[in-house]
């Protein structure tokens, strides 16, 4: 099928969303707890390959060579640095997905331009996801090596936060902190002990875990090449407020849960997978359904989310609600009405 560049005017998009989830995503993976369950926590080794092939598509649609040599240049750069420990097998990993997540979303945006963006990243994901299993098969105890080297990064990782804390707990300004907090010390242990049981978990759901980065990346990467050039290679991302997919996505959440159960004991890491990233589908979905409630007042869910205990009933809200769209369609409904 042959592609041809949008040439209709869209209205401009404003870089305040963007720029708040491109901090996000270059940040958390920095932060405890969240370096130990990103994939791959240089997650610029995601974003600018990504917007490379969007930039390539876009000169061969009519838009700017110089743009397209730019970014090259960048992602080649990017792509030569190690990804955490040079040399490892994480590191090989970690780039090869680059490539391959990019590699993927290219193929699939030239296909055509009217696709929205949420079909090709879930085709891209799906298609990296696809070659990485067969590459996996067709090496020596090729799966079991892949969550082999994501337990390693995981447990470096680890190893080297609770080196700093325990660094930090040196510090006169700890001992300070703690003898006017008694149970400052205690609540460390235990979130010492968490932390050393992550690493086990967060490499059995590495699909899962990067696929959900990877999307991430991709709606970023794709976000940021639309602000940069008017050459469009696709329609524009949608604000959350408007976010669904296609009702029929329920049933790889329905897969999961079935091999959940204690019948299909083998297939349980799969279900899990599975289950984590529909869930997150969902999740999202419903949280676009609150933003809509409140009419687009993000701050409102932001602020409400640093409380612990709100947060978790705000996530069980959001998931519900995102369930519950599947067949409720609430946002059409009410326009309807």
């Amino acid at each position: 099928m042959t592609a041809v560049a949008a040439t209709t005017p869209e209205p401009k998009q404003s870089w305040r969303p963007l720029l708040w989830g491109l901090a996000g995503f270059l940040i958390l993976p920095q932060l405890p707890f969240f370096e130990l369950m990103v994939p791959i926590d240089q997650t610029l080794l995601l974003l600018i390959p990504v917007v490379t092939v969007c930039s390539i598509v876009g000169w061969k649609l009519g838009g700017r060579a110089a743009l397209a040599l730019i970014w090259l240049a960048l992602a080649v750069w990017m792509l030569l640095q190690p990804a955490g420990v040079a040399g490892t097998p994480y590191d090989q990993m970690a780039r090869g997905w680059a490539i391959l997540l990019a590699a993927s979303f290219g193929l699939v945006s030239l296909w055509s331009v009217a696709t929205p963006f949420f079909v090709r990243g879930l085709a891209a994901v799906g298609i990296s996801t696809a070659v990485g299993f067969l590459i996996a098969l067709a090496a020596p105890s090729g799966i079991a090596r892949f969550q082999h080297a994501a337990g390693e990064e995981f447990t470096r990782r680890v190893t080297s936060t609770i080196e700093r804390i325990h660094q930090s707990m040196d510090t006169p300004e700890w001992k300070q902190l703690a003898e006017k907090m008694p149970g400052l010390d205690s609540w460390n242990d235990d979130s010492e002990s968490v932390m050393r049981a992550i690493p086990d978990r967060a490499a059995s759901l590495l699909p899962a875990l990067l696929a959900i980065e990877s999307l991430a990346a991709l709606a970023l990467a794709w976000g940021l090449y639309q602000r940069l050039t008017p050459v469009k290679i696709g329609p524009q991302l949608s604000p959350l407020t408007e976010f669904r997919f296609n009702d029929q996505l329920i049933w790889g959440a329905a897969v999961g849960a079935t091999l959940c159960l204690p019948a299909f004991a083998d297939g349980r890491t799969v279900g899990l997978n599975l289950l984590v990233f529909f869930g997150t589908l969902y999740l999202i979905r419903g949280l676009g359904v609150l933003a809509w409630i409140a009419r687009g007042r993000y701050a409102v869910i932001i602020v409400l989310s640093l409380i612990p205990q709100v947060c978790i009933m705000l996530g069980v809200l959001a998931l519900g609600l995102g369930l519950g769209d599947t067949w409720l369609d609430i946002r059409r409904r009410a326009r309807a009405s």
